[in-house]
């Protein structure tokens, strides 16, 4: 007995070398990917000069030659690897072979790589508006040649181009969180999620941190943590708290802005996030999940397109391979819903823009509260409320300027409406827009003196 045993090992440990040996290639092409990706939106392998600068007055695009060979070899690579992975699982579980333990590594280390990946995506550019000091708005067009009518499209075209990056890391990160939490893989992120209570605001904050997402790509994910049983207390910390207290932000805050705005923006960001929506939860009446309404028969059919835990049933979702295909999938079943909701809403702030604007221009209260309903209501690309509030505030306009600083970045119209869908009820989203508004209209009037 003993010596079959030894015998089935020593057949076995060769063809789990293999496996190990397959998965790894997997997981480095998958990163080969990631990496081309974003040296192709950030282009900082290369010396400067070497690259065709895309978009302006800052680069959209660095492309080089180099790329075209760095995406083919990690999507060849990642789809060929993947096709023999799950050869490999098929007789793995044939042979009675548990691959959860597998799976869990797979999906950490991939989490791992897009945190990473956001991260570099960020921080590079971070680092380039801290060395030069000045932080400017990007533009894959000339917009301002459009004509009136069209103006409000172009927009919004222009801002999807100029946020793709983050939006599709916004999109898989959301769609990776939801397989993650339906599989039970993590069940201290689970257990931590769908706390109550203050310290799930805490914890929905803390979690936001390593994201450094503008409030349009936050959208996504929320909706996709809202599926997955997260409590609305560390929901709607998470939405407020991922493009107002990341790390990057912050760094490029306290470095680019007068040390009492870079004050309020840190301190005025983690109030929202948690004192904030800890207070628009007290008002619905309840805590969490527990919250209960009755949605309109219309929103049912809306919250429905999010529903992408109801496709993972059919997905077991136990192996690496079987992981990556529900990941994919359920990725790709929020990006066709999300990003045509992202792109409407960013056509209508866009109509809306100019009109709000128009009535502001002084540092009194009528412009205070202009600024804070459009920082409330418009899209941004992360950071861009620095660029807009900073000459405000050598220009003398410290009350739009602090208003702004507060609500620009923390919600937008887009991200609210995505939310609102996936939770099939738009009060919690109209609460907190309500919230954010109220907290910019404070800062305006404590820092313009009103």
């Amino acid at each position: 007995m003993v010596e079959a045993s030894r015998n089935l090992f020593a057949q076995r440990r060769p063809a789990a070398l293999r496996y190990s040996l397959l998965l790894g290639s997997f997981l480095l092409s998958v990163g080969l990917l990631l990496f081309a990706v974003v040296d192709l939106r950030r282009g900082f392998l290369l010396p400067p000069s070497l690259y065709t600068k895309v978009g302006s007055p800052s680069a959209v695009l660095y492309l080089h030659p180099l790329h075209l060979l760095l995406l083919l070899a990690g999507l060849l690579g990642s789809v060929g690897l993947y096709r023999a992975l799950a050869r490999g699982e098929r007789e793995a579980l044939a042979a009675g072979t548990d691959l959860r333990r597998a799976r869990n590594v797979t999906a950490g280390v991939l989490l791992a790589a897009l945190v990473v990946d956001l991260f570099v995506y960020r921080g590079v550019q971070a680092a380039r508006v801290a060395h030069a000091g000045t932080l400017g708005v990007s533009f894959a067009f000339p917009v301002a040649s459009f004509p009136w009518w069209a103006r409000p499209v172009a927009e919004a075209v222009n801002y999807l181009l100029v946020v793709w990056h983050a939006t599709v890391l916004g999109i898989v990160i959301g769609g990776l969180l939801l397989v993650l939490l339906h599989t039970g893989a993590f069940k201290g992120l689970e257990r931590m999620l769908a706390s109550r209570g203050l310290r799930a605001h805490v914890a929905g904050s803390l979690l936001a941190l390593p994201y450094p997402f503008c409030s349009c790509c936050a959208g996504p994910v929320g909706a996709s943590l809202s599926r997955a049983g997260t409590s609305l207390e560390a929901l709607l910390s998470f939405l407020v708290a991922s493009p107002m207290l990341n790390l990057t932000t912050l760094a490029l805050a306290t470095a680019l802005l007068p040390a009492p705005y870079a004050l309020l923006r840190i301190l005025g960001g983690a109030g929202l996030a948690v004192f904030g929506a800890y207070l628009v939860v007290r008002a619905l009446g309840a805590s969490g999940r527990a919250v209960t309404y009755r949605p309109r028969p219309w929103m049912e059919r809306l919250a429905r397109l999010l529903a992408l835990e109801q496709g993972l049933v059919e997905w077991d979702a136990r192996t690496p391979a079987s992981f990556v295909a529900a990941w994919l999938r359920t990725s790709w079943r929020l990006g066709r819903v999300a990003v045509p909701v992202l792109f409407l809403a960013a056509v209508l702030t866009g109509a809306l823009a100019p009109v709000i604007v128009s009535f502001a221009g002084r540092n009194d209260l009528p412009s205070t509260l202009l600024a804070a309903a459009a920082g409330t209501l418009l899209m941004i690309p992360t950071w861009t409320e620095l660029a807009v509030t900073r000459p405000l505030i050598q220009q003398g306009m410290t009350g739009p300027a602090a208003a702004l600083l507060l609500t620009l970045p923390a919600v937008s119209l887009p991200s609210l409406v995505v939310v609102g869908m996936a939770l099939g009820n738009y009060r919690p989203c109209a609460l907190l827009a309500g919230a954010v508004f109220l907290a910019g209209i404070l800062a305006g009037v404590a820092f313009g003196g009103l």
